[in-house]
């Protein structure tokens, strides 16, 4: 996983020090369902709270409904789908205090 501060290709639009961003969440098959994902996740949301941002933010492909399913199952809430070329990509958000 990386965690970022900022995400101009994906989030151009908002407002510099109010988000931090997860990047290429991944989790080997053999962890796969031992909570890893969680525990990154949770990660990156104290972290973002610890800097005093309120949201974490993160991108997947829009066809990739598992990927999607654990996002949403941790609390993120699906805020738009955007288009980069011929793909198409779910963005979401958590409030950081979640």
């Amino acid at each position: 996983m990386r965690f970022e501060l900022d995400d101009p290709y994906f989030w151009p639009e908002i407002k510099a020090g109010t988000s931090a961003f997860v990047h290429k969440l991944t989790v080997r098959r053999a962890w796969a369902g031992k909570g890893v994902s969680t525990a990154l996740l949770t990660f990156a949301q104290e972290r973002t709270r610890d800097l005093n941002r309120p949201y974490l933010r993160l991108d997947c492909a829009a066809d990739r409904q598992p990927l999607r399913a654990v996002f949403e199952n941790f609390g993120f809430t699906l805020h738009s789908i955007v288009h980069r070329g011929s793909r198409s990509f779910a963005r979401y958000e958590l409030a950081a205090a979640g």
